[in-house]
């Protein structure tokens, strides 16, 4: 009618533009749709993102589990973080619980934990270890019904073997030769040498001819006649090349230890005493299985043979689950980006809430052994709690990297979809402003990141003396140093009865700056008599078979203690690693205190020379009581290595008598309350220098005396003593065995460098 409209009809005001369409928003682009339009959209939705949360737990702790508990190098890996190796020889080792268990061993027990570096070096104890970890993963992998842990000590019967024929074949290379007319006596001899080393007695000569090809296929087979058949057929080719050389020494060296086991009769005591050469532990996985995490590695041990496909499900699964929220997401008008990304976020907030839960349900299984009443030595089981920790740590960086990576994504992605919606929305004026924002918010972001990669660029040099620029300005007697008591025989170099572990050099590296070592001429039969006729039976008896080749000589001079048969450097090489180490650490000075009974002076500075040490030594005041350089002023020179003897002086050189210049205290400590004064044993009162000796002397160094004696707070208690007593701070600690117990934080303290690091404890 007339002005009438239909009331369904939309009515067009005067003036106004044409009605817009719902369907469309300015500029031809869709509306964004910030809501589910059903309400049974949205429950589908939560569904689907429930489903995807409780696939991903069960997934990513299946990935985990591949990569850290069934896999071996997560084990290898946790104790190398943990220093297990290491801590063998500095903690497990010293404990007296470990000489209580080998006090019933025919031999003292110092004595083999002294040496047990030297016969079982932490490549065999790796190996040993490799073949637990196997049996752990094979249980793990359903290859095995219990874990036994037991340890074959098989390799360290060859090790003592091996040991043996090492001090028996390296003598062969240091006899005389003489020459032989004849095929026929060359082979007679050669015969009788063979024999000699059989019976573990290094020829003192050995006979010399040139052989032909022929002559060396007439010898070859006498040679090999007491070996078998294979290994006839493995030496053959080399021996057959060294005798056609001449060179008879070396192939008696290839050929001895086919023929000398080593002291098989002290091996059969050892294995009778351990009941075999298998060493059953006592613990097996079934004696554990109250503890929860015991529980949970047996129910993954019964369903190990299902990972596979359980994961292969678990992942179309969570898949399937999100492939159905981008497809609702679209029917429902809401941004599939988005919904995509609120599922993936949410699995991330799952699994860190499961990883909460597991963690609190599956406590350590082995943090108990660190209590008062763990069945396990107090060394022993440190290492082992350290080890679970590192183990147990390793699992959760794992689990949470996932979990962190999964909640980065799902932010990421849902974050720039909110992005590119609101960008849509700015004009042209707030793109402006947006990107001068960012430009002020990056640069000094820039910055940062060039000021943290290049702190070089804008930090202020430090001048360094032994790592510390506070020590610069200090004379070299005002200053505490480090000292390792025989230095040189260490079991690194495979010495018998080691008074430290590391080699020269490596000791250099933990912080050592003062080595004290003794030189000899090679040590003659007469004298290795003499030696031995003062060990205790059992301990001569184990190191007998060692030096049956004390017959011969070695030209030189060498570092070695009491028998250079047991354990020898020789000096002018140690030395020449000794200036390699100087030269990469050039900021460090270093002192050698030698004890000289029987070499020459002109030998020790000819070996000084013979090294490339010339153009580093520093020749100390004439005057015993002459101002020292400080050590900044020594390492601007390059002048950073001093050199004592104990008997010898060189007025003049840089080769002076130690006690001119110092005292020490005395070195006959038998048990620890010995180790409480500062008594003056050997030099003038009121010496420059001070020499406090600290270590315990008995039958062999011993890793357990160690432990008590290098504890950070004894040490500083004595140097506190000689403050009282020789109205002086020590200028050397000597210790043996360096890395057990906390010698160096003694010294920091001593230097001021540290007030409280490594103090009430023995570690």
């Amino acid at each position: 009618m007339g002005g009438e409209t239909d009331e369904h009809e939309p009515v067009a005001r005067r003036g106004a533009g044409p009605v817009a369409d719902p369907g469309r928003s300015g500029g031809g682009r869709p509306p964004v749709t910030r809501r589910w339009r059903t309400g049974r959209g949205r429950l589908a939705y939560l569904a689907l993102v429930l489903v995807v949360m409780l696939g991903s737990v069960p997934l990513v702790i299946i990935l985990t589990a591949s990569r850290t508990v069934l896999n071996p190098a997560f084990y290898s890996q946790s104790l190398n973080r943990a220093d297990a190796y290491d801590r063998l020889y500095t903690e497990v080792l010293p404990d007296p619980a470990v000489g209580a268990l080998l006090a019933g061993l025919p031999i003292d027990s110092s004595l083999i934990t002294a040496n047990l570096r030297t016969v079982l070096p932490p490549a065999t104890v790796e190996a040993m270890t490799d073949e637990q970890i196997t049996r752990v993963v094979d249980y793990l992998r359903g290859n095995a019904d219990d874990i036994e842990l037991a340890v074959d000590l098989a390799p360290i019967f060859d090790n003592v073997s091996g040991l043996a024929n090492r001090y028996i074949a390296g003598e062969l290379g240091s006899g005389t030769t003489y020459r032989v007319t004849s095929v026929a006596a060359f082979t007679q001899d050669v015969l009788a040498a063979i024999n000699d080393v059989a019976a573990g007695r290094p020829p003192t000569s050995l006979p010399a001819i040139e052989l032909t090809a022929q002559d060396t296929d007439r010898v070859l087979p006498l040679v090999l006649d007491r070996v078998d058949r294979d290994t006839r057929i493995r030496l053959e080719p080399q021996l057959r090349a060294l005798l056609r050389a001449g060179d008879v020494a070396g192939a008696l060296a290839l050929l001895g230890p086919q023929l000398f086991q080593g002291d098989e009769q002290a091996t059969a005591r050892l294995r009778q005493a351990l009941h075999g050469s298998t060493l059953d532990l006592g613990v097996r996985l079934s004696d554990l299985r109250d503890q929860p995490a015991i529980t949970a590695i047996d129910r993954l041990h019964d369903l190990t043979h299902l990972l596979v496909w359980l994961s292969v499900g678990l992942v179309l699964l969570v898949v399937a689950a999100l492939v159905g929220i981008v497809v609702l997401a679209g029917r429902q008008g809401v941004s599939r980006a988005r919904a995509g990304a609120g599922a993936v976020v949410a699995a991330g907030v799952g699994l860190l809430g499961a990883g909460v839960a597991l963690r609190l349900a599956l406590p350590n299984p082995l943090r108990p052994l660190a209590g008062p009443h763990s069945p396990l030595p107090a060394g022993a089981s440190a290492v082992l709690v350290d080890f679970s920790r590192q183990a147990y740590r390793t699992v959760e960086s794992d689990y949470l990297r996932v979990v962190g990576w999964t909640l980065v994504a799902g932010l990421v992605v849902g974050g720039l979809s909110l992005l590119v919606s609101l960008s849509a929305r700015w004009s042209a004026t707030g793109r402006r402003r947006r990107l001068a924002t960012a430009l002020a918010l990056a640069v000094p972001v820039m910055v940062s990141v060039t000021w943290t990669a290049f702190p070089g660029a804008a930090a202020e040099s430090r001048r360094l003396c032994e790592s510390s620029p506070s020590l610069c300005d200090r004379r070299y007697d005002q200053v505490t140093y480090l000292a390792t008591h025989n230095a040189m025989a260490n079991s690194e170099d495979r010495f018998l009865g080691p008074s430290q572990d590391p080699t020269l050099v490596h000791q250099l590296d933990l912080g050592v700056r003062t080595l004290l070592v003794d030189v000899h001429h090679w040590t003659p039969a007469e004298q290795v008599a003499t030696y031995l006729a003062t060990l205790p039976p059992t301990t001569r008896a184990a190191l007998e078979p060692l030096t049956r080749g004390a017959v011969s000589q070695r030209p030189g001079v060498w570092l070695c203690h009491d028998v250079c048969q047991l354990g020898a450097l020789d000096f002018a090489a140690a030395l020449g690693q000794v200036r390699g180490w100087m030269t990469r650490n050039p900021t460090e000075v270093v002192t050698l205190i030698i004890q000289d009974d029987e070499v020459p002076a002109s030998e020790i500075a000819g070996a000084v020379a013979t090294a490339g040490l010339t153009a580093m030594v520093a020749t100390p005041p004439e005057d015993p009581h002459g101002r020292w350089p400080t050590l900044g002023t020594m390492v601007d020179s390059g002048r950073r290595l001093v050199v004592f003897t104990e008997q010898q002086d060189l007025p003049g050189t840089f080769l002076r008598g130690f006690y001119r210049y110092a005292t020490d205290t005395p070195f006959d400590a038998k048990q620890p309350a010995d180790l409480v004064g500062c008594p003056r044993n050997r030099g003038t009162a009121g010496a420059d220098l001070l020499l406090m000796n600290n270590w315990i002397t008995a039958a062999a160094p011993s890793r357990h005396a160690a432990l008590t004696a290098n504890a950070a707070d004894a040490l500083w208690k004595r140097a506190q003593r000689c403050r009282t007593e020789q109205d002086r701070a020590p200028t050397y600690i000597a210790v043996d065995f360096s890395t057990i117990g906390s010698a160096q934080a003694a010294v920091d303290r001593l230097n001021g460098l540290s007030t409280h690091a490594g103090f009430g404890t023995g570690r």
